[in-house]
């Protein structure tokens, strides 16, 4: 079974949204995956809302992320209420789309170390910022699209990626790349440190764990990429 850490559900498009991709899920042979929704121009509380009710509604398939964003004065508390409250899991962070200076983002890790839960960061252009905090706090992060963006398969950031996944609270997610780089990210760390994900809608999750299978690995090793090393960080 696969579990997908990387799921953008709610639509649009309509295949995203929860009841059809959960039917995707069955065909997919997929048993969990980690979900989160941002509205844009509005305030992250409205995405993760409805990401609770999502879980809610299906508490077996579904893990809830918020999605907070750094800038907001309400940030901490936000988390506070979406893991004590509405049973989420984690943070996710678009550090391109909400660029934050590091005492912000250092009171998000607060929290994060605080309540034990993991961080899905998309990289924006500091990449040292991260490095900082993972010196820093006892959290587990995970670098969404092995820090390269989306399909931008910029070799210059996977690099940077790489030596931030040397802090050995720091794992690498597979989304928004191509076998090559999948396979460049696996070799240089080794399975333990890599985590599937498909970045759904933006692309079929059996497409994006076509390039795990692919991988010069032993089944066992695959396992730990497609669900083992993401059970072990949610304890689930």
């Amino acid at each position: 079974m696969i579990i997908d850490s990387h799921v953008h559900i709610g639509g649009p498009p309509p295949e995203a949204e929860p009841n059809n991709f959960t039917k995707l899920m069955k065909k997919s042979n997929m048993d969990k995956a980690i979900i989160f929704r941002y509205f844009h121009n509005e305030l992250t509380l409205a995405g993760n809302r409805f990401i609770r009710s999502v879980v809610e509604q299906y508490p077996k398939q579904y893990i809830g992320f918020a999605w907070i964003n750094p800038n907001d004065k309400t940030a901490a508390k936000e988390i506070e209420t979406a893991v004590s409250e509405w049973n989420l899991k984690g943070i996710k962070l678009h550090l391109e789309m909400h660029p934050s200076p590091i005492a912000n983002l250092k009171e998000i890790f607060s929290e994060a170390e605080k309540l034990s839960i993991p961080i899905c960061i998309h990289l924006g252009e500091d990449s040292n910022q991260i490095d900082v905090l993972c010196r820093e706090y006892h959290v587990n992060v995970i670098i969404a699209h092995l820090g390269t963006g989306v399909y931008s398969l910029d070799i210059e950031r996977l690099k940077k990626a790489l030596a931030l996944a040397k802090h050995s609270n720091v794992y690498l997610e597979t989304s928004g790349n191509t076998y090559p780089f999948v396979d460049y990210a696996a070799k240089a760390l080794g399975p333990l440190k890599i985590i599937f994900g498909s970045d759904f809608p933006h692309e079929h999750p059996l497409v994006s764990a076509a390039a795990v299978q692919l991988l010069e690995l032993s089944t066992r090793d695959k396992e730990l990429i497609l669900r083992e090393n993401i059970r072990r960080i949610l304890g689930i």
